[in-house]
């Protein structure tokens, strides 16, 4: 469709089939399309289907043809060769050693309750979620007090770690495990950061 049909007859995407016929007249006079141009124009605003297909073009058109007549010629240029960075040499040793941190990260560790939960509260507040997990999770698992300040704060902690160390859903239901809380603040709380986890 190298001209929109609407645009040959002079018509809005409004008007209706007597209108359409009315344009065809004109626009045979003004001869500004050849007479096959505007009768393939008639025909096509005179089917629905074809029609609708006109109204979807109609804006794409110029555009398409703007296009059709650009300069090209810069794609002809030869393509640049693709060199490998020195820098980027040691990249694998890098990942490599990066992978086996975490790996020792996640390794369980001969540590009593209380060394569990400090070494985790400190982790989460410097940041280093996946060492934070770990030890959190060593702790509430272990911990016989599950009502104590400390267990309370150890899974605080915990619900931010998975946050921020992207196990939202992990997050979400250990969350939801303190909406129930016998105490209102940390029920407030778990309500609170519940909403904007689910977010």
């Amino acid at each position: 469709m190298e001209y929109n049909p609407y645009d040959i007859l002079g018509v809005s995407q409004t008007a209706s089939k007597a209108e359409i016929t009315q344009a065809v007249a004109l626009a045979m006079k003004r001869q500004q399309y050849p007479i096959d141009v505007i009768a393939k124009a008639q025909k096509i605003l005179m089917k629905t289907e074809e029609r609708i297909i006109a109204d979807y073009l109609r804006p794409i058109l110029p555009p398409v043809q703007e296009f059709q007549w650009s300069d090209l010629s810069s794609l002809q240029q030869p393509v640049p060769s693709l060199s490998l960075l020195a820098e980027f040499d040691g990249l694998d040793q890098a990942i490599a050693q990066a992978l086996q941190q975490q790996k020792q990260e996640r390794e369980a560790l001969p540590l009593s309750l209380s060394e569990l939960f400090t070494a985790g509260i400190a982790a989460c507040k410097e940041g280093r979620y996946p060492k934070a997990i770990k030890y959190l999770e060593d702790y509430c698992t272990a911990c016989p007090e599950t009502h104590s300040q400390n267990y309370l704060k150890a899974t605080i902690c915990l619900i931010k770690a998975y946050q921020m160390g992207g196990q939202l859903h992990r997050a979400i239901t250990l969350c939801q495990s303190l909406i129930n809380h016998s105490h209102p603040q940390v029920n407030a709380w778990a309500n609170k950061i519940l909403a904007i986890l689910s977010k």
